[in-house]
């Protein structure tokens, strides 16, 4: 499969994605959500922000930035 390059609109897309972390918390505090269910959030967003980084080290890589 061929992996397509990224290019500044995803990197924006991606940044705009892993803001959502703070709305996401907000509304798993007022869910009641419990300990475990955090854990879950924070690998989600682990992983999201790998991907974001991942993103800019192409485009540095490939002096896109």
């Amino acid at each position: 499969m061929i992996e397509k390059t990224k290019d500044r609109f995803d990197l924006e897309q991606e940044i705009l994605e892993c803001w959502k972390v703070t709305n996401d918390i907000q509304m798993y505090v007022d869910q009641g959500a419990a300990t475990e269910d955090f854990k879950v959030l924070a690998e989600y967003y682990e992983r999201k922000f790998n991907l974001l980084w991942n993103t800019f080290e192409s485009m540095v890589h490939t002096r896109k930035m």
